[in-house]
């Protein structure tokens, strides 16, 4: 990413709108008002091969009229010569989000849910190709008393457990559960994620199956991520990933 830095200033440089105020270039690319000069002051850029994050990047490079590939140095392009909605930045980060898309099918991730989840302004759609390894949950307030389900994964790891994806097996399991603190824990963590946005921790589960005579006990990582529909409403997916 060498040189990326001013090829940056040098965009903002010739924006009337924004060559006196990059906090406000940041908050309308819908990041922290700090976020543009952190970027322009941070030196490891210069020799990051990826660079900052592909979906603000290509807010930002539409809000100043020039493209990714401006930026990043692989266009010789003027940037006062491109304008807004320009298709090559269209198809730079269709591009770029294909790729990502394909290395967490060959490697399903915590931190790659997490890039995606962040990069894709955390739409459900973007997530189409891994429905089946997660479990769908409604936002739960801090005072409700348990969680209820809304769709359980083909391949999802409470499916594997209970040798089928069956939403009710799945909430009577939920139902079951008699330990309160326990309870009071899953439903803290699901309307956190729902504030915050994203949750991962270090699960282990010890439980009796309620659909066959097996005790359960497994280490998993546990991602959940509060997602947007295009109607607007939210749901949380679980994204359980073994421990092996």
């Amino acid at each position: 990413m060498q040189g990326f830095r001013e090829r940056l200033a040098a965009a903002i440089e010739r924006s009337d709108q924004y060559r006196k105020n990059k906090g406000q270039l940041a908050v309308d690319a819908g990041l922290g008002i700090n976020t543009i000069r952190n970027i322009l002051g941070d030196e490891r850029l210069d020799h990051s091969k990826a660079g900052p994050g592909l979906f603000a990047m290509a807010r930002i490079a539409r809000l100043l009229g020039v493209t990714l590939d401006y930026l990043a140095g692989h266009g010789r392009i003027h940037p006062q010569s491109l304008k807004v909605g320009d298709q090559a930045l269209i198809d730079h980060a269709s591009s770029a989000m294909r790729a990502q898309i394909e290395g967490l099918h060959e490697n399903l991730t915590a931190d790659g849910l997490l890039r995606l989840h962040a990069k894709s302004g955390a739409r459900i759609e973007a997530f189409a190709d891994f429905l089946d390894r997660a479990d769908r949950y409604n936002v739960p307030t801090y005072e409700d008393g348990g969680l209820h389900v809304i769709e359980v994964g083909a391949r999802s790891l409470s499916a594997l457990t209970m040798g089928e994806n069956n939403l009710e097996t799945l909430q009577q399991a939920l139902d079951l559960v008699t330990d309160d603190g326990l309870r009071r824990r899953w439903v803290t963590d699901y309307a956190m994620a729902g504030h915050r946005g994203t949750l991962v921790t270090l699960e282990a589960l010890d439980v009796q199956m309620p659909n066959k005579p097996v005790r359960v006990r497994i280490e998993f990582v546990r991602t959940l991520l509060c997602v947007q529909d295009v109607t607007g409403n939210r749901s949380i997916l679980n994204f359980s990933l073994l421990v092996v």
